[in-house]
Formats: C-alpha cells, sequence, structure tokens
C-alpha cells in the first residue's frame, strides 16, 4: 500500500511539471488544486489511505492470539513449571508395553523439550496422523497428580489430548522414545561406535541429561582418537604402579571417573572416563577398553560440560522470554544427521 500512495504522490508532481511545460511559465496553487486531473489523483490517494488503513487492521488482528493459542500457551507454560515425579512412554497405537522412567535427570530433558514447542499451521492432527502411521506416547506426571498425555510423530511434532486441535512442534521431541523403547522389526546390527552416535538420550553421574548431539560429537572424537586397544588388566597395573603398594590392597588406586550412560532403543551403554584409559561397555555388558591421552579426556568431558550449558541457557533465555516472541512456523522438516563412517567394534 505504501507503493501505491507514492505512486499518487509521483502522479500529482508531474502533473504540476506538466502544467508548467505546456504553459512555459509556473502554474498558480489554485489553478492547479482545481484542476480534474489534481482532483482525481487527490480521490485516488484517499481510496490507498482507506485501503491502507484497512490492512493494517486486519494484520494487527491476525497477530492477536486465538483463545487456542493462549490456551495453548498457559498449557505448555505450566509444564515446563511442573516438577514430574513419572514418565511413561509407550507406541501410540499400544501403551500395554510401554517403559516407565523415574530418572530425574530425564524429567529435566522432558521439561526442556516441552519448553520448546511452538504451534505449527503445516499440519492438522489428522494429516500428521496419516503421515506418520504410529507414533510414540508419552505420560507425564507431577508431584501434584496432574497427568499430560501427548503423542509425538516424525522428530518433534507433538499433540496434547487435552489440545487435540493444535499441533505444534518441538525439536528432538521423539528423542524419548528412542531412547526406551525397542525397536518393533528387530533390531538391527551395528557397530559400538555407531550405536554410541546414534544414542539419543545420554545420562551422566551428576544428574546432567544431553541430547543426541553431545552422543554423536562424543563418539566421532572417540572414534579419531590416537587410542590403543588395551584391557582392564592393564588399566589397574598402571594405576597400581602410579598408586605405590601402600594402597593396592583396599583397591584405593583405582582413580576417580566419570559416567555417561547412552541410551539407545531400548538398550543402553556406559563409557567411563578415567585418568587415561577408557571402558565402554556394550549393550551385552562385554566392556572394550582404550589407552588414550589426557587431553583426550579433557575433549570428551569438554562437549558434555558445553551441552549441558546450552540446553540450561536455552530453558533460561525460554524463561526469560516468557511468550513475547512471536510463535514461529515451521514449514520444513528436520534431515537426519549422518552416522560416523567408522566405528570400533
Amino acid at each position: 500500500m505504501k507503493t501505491g500512495l507514492k505512486k499518487a504522490g509521483l502522479l500529482l508532481f508531474g502533473s504540476l511539471m506538466m502544467c508548467s511545460l505546456l504553459t512555459g511559465c509556473k502554474a498558480s496553487k489554485k489553478k492547479v488544486l482545481s484542476s480534474t486531473y489534481y482532483k482525481e489523483l487527490k480521490k485516488e490517494k484517499q481510496k490507498l489511505e482507506k485501503e491502507n488503513k484497512k490492512l493494517k487492521e486486519e494484520i494487527d488482528k491476525k497477530d492477536e492470539p486465538t483463545a487456542d493459542e493462549q490456551r495453548a500457551e498457559a498449557y505448555l507454560e505450566k509444564i515446563g513449571r511442573d516438577r514430574l515425579v513419572k514418565l511413561e512412554v509407550g507406541w501410540t497405537d499400544n501403551m500395554d508395553g510401554s517403559e516407565f522412567i523415574e530418572d530425574e535427570a530425564v524429567f529435566s530433558l522432558a521439561t526442556a523439550i516441552a519448553k520448546r514447542a511452538d504451534t505449527t499451521t503445516k499440519y492438522t492432527p489428522e494429516q500428521i496422523q496419516e503421515k506418520y502411521g504410529s507414533g510414540y506416547g508419552y505420560v507425564l506426571y507431577d508431584e501434584d497428580n496432574a497427568i499430560y498425555e501427548l503423542e509425538v510423530y516424525g522428530d518433534g511434532y507433538v499433540i496434547f489430548k487435552d489440545l487435540p486441535n493444535n499441533v505444534f512442534y518441538a525439536e528432538n521431541a521423539a528423542a524419548l522414545g528412542e531412547a526406551f523403547l525397542h525397536y518393533r522389526d528387530g533390531y538391527p546390527n551395528s557397530r559400538l561406535l555407531h550405536r554410541l552416535a546414534d544414542s539419543a538420550v545420554v545420562t551422566d553421574d551428576s544428574g546432567n541429561c544431553y541430547e543426541n548431539d553431545a552422543a554423536f560429537q562424543a563418539a566421532n572424537a572417540i572414534d579419531k582418537m590416537d587410542k590403543k586397544k588395551t584391557d582392564r588388566e592393564a588399566a589397574e597395573t598402571a594405576w597400581k604402579k602410579k598408586a605405590g603398594e601402600e594402597k593396592t590392597a583396599a583397591g584405593e588406586y583405582i582413580p576417580k571417573n566419570t559416567q555417561y550412560i547412552f541410551y539407545h532403543h531400548g538398550n543402553h551403554m556406559v563409557l567411563t572416563l578415567y585418568d587415561t584409559y577408557i571402558c565402554i561397555e556394550n549393550m551385552d555388558e562385554s566392556r572394550t577398553w582404550y589407552k588414550v591421552e589426557k587431553d583426550d579426556i579433557k575433549a570428551l568431558k569438554k562437549i558434555f560440560k558445553e551441552s549441558a550449558l546450552e540446553i540450561e541457557e536455552e530453558t533460561t533465555q525460554t524463561e526469560e522470554a516468557d511468550g513475547a516472541e512471536d510463535t514461529p512456523s515451521h514449514e520444513t522438516e528436520i534431515e537426519e544427521e549422518s552416522i560416523i563412517s567408522n566405528g570400533e567394534s
């Protein structure tokens, strides 16, 4: 509409110039204002101004959240504030074989994912269900006995039972289903580091929870290390020598370690970081040991530390925003991350 007004102004200016050229003298203001051409241009300008005002009112009205959007916003804020005590994960077409999780570290991730949820207009609930078929069903139980039931399709399209007419998008909402539910059609054969890289959720012994990005980076880092395959006996021999004979009897020679549990489709693997040794416990409880450098251990810990800070920062920013920003519309699907090309078995 601004273009139309500008056009009308240019035409008005042009008419004045034309009058000047045709008469060879400067047109009087009174003569110009009384001309038929000027009056037509004035009417066109008033028409455009009226249309512009109408469009502005429509845009302002469209920006106002609907009753459903206001209810959805309040609902998501409540989930983000509540303290969960239990989480149930199953399939939307069969919750009988669901898994119950009571790990507070996982609850923190569930809350972070809920805080990411935004309304999306890409699909209706019916279109989502038709497009993706069976999805993951989550039931969140909070300390006040409130229950939140939701379904997750694809990577992160979410439908809440209490908001059946709305579709939300929460990045990586499928992580909980991918972490704790077994494959339905048999377990594919893959290498150990591939499984680590593909893990949807990781927790540590300090109560932190991480997403696939941290798992992927850690597996890649281990894959690229200049490492030497070894075993527990060799590691203990080195620790005893370093600690001295007076401490070997009580087992105090074992250095301080950090454990990370990788959850992968109903199974889990454990990565333990020592001083210069790494131990990876596979799904079948077999263990693989590597001798590495101190800097390698530091690099792995840094990956998880930075990931934890990112999640904390994301949560803090969401709380500060408090719904102030416009709700984005997700029109493209998230591309799947590629898996590392080489792994150790």
